[in-house]
């Protein structure tokens, strides 16, 4: 059960006629209009040459739920890194979808959304954004959503989003949020923040939306899953996760809610280190056998870990 699609190179030239990989995202609605795609190599410096890129069937392409979007199996979890290069080297090799959050780095040279900005340059459209935006912030705040939104937009160098993400609303346990689960759910059920989400989406500026959930993974599930606005959540998943998250997020991708899994090498998150786990390719590999997950972010600040990450992607293809 669940939402993985894996597509094999001879099914893709039979239904597609040998489509690239830009082609299987402008069919999905990714990519309204071709650019460069990824593993041709246009950019500068040591990502640009890259050698052959990856046939598509070697990906691992996986449906994102409801949303129709096809994702690499192993996306480019951005919190952490600053160098556009390295982003652009797992371009070249099929990573298609990047993840990061406005608060990452906001207000410093070299922020997160920064560094995705140069490294998508000329390529907006061979790749999927995800971005998540703080929900706390009041409309007096200089971090007021808006501020948020249109800021990591020039950064990224962008007019949309392919994925809108509340990042962990009201917090939870994470970072101990005065706000109960109901008062966090009550922020992005109604009111200004969805209105305005519901707007840009309207104006398309942004795709789709969902829900990142560092804690309380099953309520959040829940509410994804029982919601009309939402249809993406990016949850901490990884071999230390208990039983009721597995069967929350299965339940979830019936549903038709697309899954996306962080934190997948590094079970002690909350300590913000990445890789954690005492064997990466096992810890990702695990997470990638479930049928529910349709791709893993891990973060990659070195060519090292790009490479250990893809291998293991291909393994599971």
């Amino acid at each position: 059960m669940g939402c993985k699609m894996i597509f094999s190179p001879q099914a893709i030239a039979k239904t597609l006629g040998g489509a690239s990989l830009g082609g299987l995202l402008a069919l999905d609605g990714c990519s309204p209009q071709g650019e460069t795609k990824p593993g041709t190599g246009t950019g500068t410096g040591p990502s640009s040459g890259g050698g052959q890129p990856p046939a598509a069937g070697q990906l691992g392409l996986r449906r994102l739920g409801r949303t129709g979007l096809l994702l690499s199996s192993v996306g480019f979890g951005a919190q952490h890194t600053r160098d556009p290069d390295l982003i652009r080297y797992a371009m070249d090799r099929g990573i298609n979808h990047i993840e990061t959050a406005w608060a990452y780095g906001v207000g410093r040279p070299g922020n997160s959304c920064e560094c995705i900005g140069k490294a998508i340059a000329g390529r907006r459209d061979s790749v999927c954004l995800a971005v998540a935006y703080s929900t706390e912030f009041s409309p007096t705040s200089r971090a007021w959503l808006p501020a948020q939104f249109e800021q990591a937009l020039r950064d990224l160098g962008t007019d949309r989003i392919d994925v809108f993400l509340w990042h962990h609303p009201g917090g939870g346990s994470i970072n101990n949020s005065q706000l109960t689960l109901q008062q966090s759910r009550a922020l992005v059920a109604a009111g200004e923040r969805l209105d305005l989400m519901l707007k840009w989406k309207q104006e398309g500026k942004i795709r789709w939306c969902g829900v990142t959930a560092h804690s309380e993974q099953v309520e959040w599930l829940q509410f994804v899953a029982e919601s009309k606005q939402y249809d993406v959540a990016v949850l901490a998943f990884n071999y230390n996760s208990p039983p009721a998250v597995e069967k929350a997020m299965e339940e979830a991708s019936r549903a038709g809610i697309g899954l996306i899994a962080m934190k997948t090498q590094s079970p002690n998150y909350i300590e913000a280190q990445i890789g954690t786990a005492p064997d990466h390719r096992h810890a990702l590999k695990w997470v990638l056998s479930k049928s529910y997950i349709t791709a893993a972010i891990p973060g990659m600040t070195t060519r090292d870990q790009v490479d250990l990450n893809l291998n293991t992607m291909r393994s599971t293809v």
